[in-house]
């Protein structure tokens, strides 16, 4: 009789498993991706831009070396030398790729070149290079990243640092034919003061 009962007893029923959570919707305005530039392609590359700037900055660096001759060249040699070099030895001290190829720091130590007087000191030259790529560019992460403009952060350091040097300007070699007057920073500083007549 006991064997009758337990044939008789209903079968264990295994337990029903719990339903998966439903998934919930995204709203549409989460599914956008955010990603680093560039977000519009083209056929352009880092060189070939950095050459159309130099291309474009050739006329006022060429004029630049008509006015003020080897002085020009001095300066314009060594601030390209030098932000290039700086740019190689940072993107090596920290282990990146170096990308002195593409022609990025020749254009800042251009850039920084125009901006310093003709009569600046090799070392001045040397050091706004250091400065524009070292605390102006490879700082905020490399080319594209800068917040300044690598160039015009060197020419404030130097403002600052040699003011003397950096206010003394020079006439250039080169007089037009038919030209009676020069107008330059100082002279016109000097007629602001008073002090010029």
């Amino acid at each position: 009789m006991a064997e009758e009962t337990k044939t008789q007893e209903a079968p264990a029923v295994p337990p029903k498993p719990k339903p998966a959570p439903a998934k919930k919707e995204v709203a549409p305005a989460q599914q956008f991706v955010v990603s680093p530039w560039p977000h519009v392609k083209s056929e352009e590359t880092i060189q070939r831009i950095m050459f159309s700037v130099v291309l474009a900055l050739a006329p006022a660096s060429l004029f630049a070396v008509y006015l003020f001759s080897w002085s020009a060249i001095w300066v314009i040699s060594l601030c390209i030398a030098s932000s290039t070099a700086t740019e190689a030895a940072c993107q090596w001290m920290m282990g990146r790729k170096i990308t002195v190829s593409d022609g990025s720091a020749t254009v800042t130590g251009l850039l920084l070149a125009l901006t310093l007087p003709p009569s600046s000191p090799w070392w001045m030259s040397v050091l706004g290079g250091v400065v524009a790529i070292g605390m102006g560019k490879q700082v905020f992460g490399g080319l594209g990243y800068n917040i300044f403009n690598p160039a015009l952060v060197a020419r404030v350091v130097l403002l600052i640092s040699f003011p003397a040097q950096m206010t003394s300007w020079t006439l250039p070699h080169t007089i037009f034919s038919g030209a009676d007057a020069v107008s330059g920073a100082t002279p016109l500083g000097l007629l602001l003061e008073g002090r010029f007549a």
